[in-house]
């Protein structure tokens, strides 16, 4: 098994990217949520935790990307559709249309991590 350095230095370009939009993703998500946390209904500061709470784990799961590991690509998959699922239930209760960058930048990580190369580097 290769060491940490051996797989940074091998990492492709494209797992790079895909750690930069989870972070912007994530620092999205944490901003939304604390700026709406002032809503005066219930359901809505329950959605700004869940929003808070996701964008962390978004963090976390890209800072995990820089060892190649299959589980670590499912996680990053999986999370990026909370965070679409995440910005679909927050358009349906702000009816706010700034949720559209927070649906394009989980939409393309899915779509960079289904890269033939971000595959084969996960493996």
């Amino acid at each position: 098994m290769p060491s940490n350095q051996e797989a940074r230095a091998k990492k492709p370009p494209t797992v790079t990217f895909v750690q930069i939009l989870i972070y912007l993703a994530a620092m999205f998500n944490v901003f939304n949520g604390v700026y709406s946390f002032g809503s005066a209904e219930m359901v809505k500061k329950i959605i700004c935790i869940v929003m808070v709470v996701f964008g962390f784990a978004a963090l976390y799961v890209a800072s995990r990307l820089n060892t190649p590991d299959t589980s670590r690509r499912s996680a990053a998959i999986v999370l990026s559709g909370i965070l679409i699922l995440l910005r679909i239930v927050e358009f349906a209760v702000w009816h706010n249309i700034g949720f559209l960058l927070g649906v394009i930048l989980p939409i393309i990580v899915i779509w960079r991590l289904n890269n033939s190369e971000a595959k084969a580097w996960f493996r």
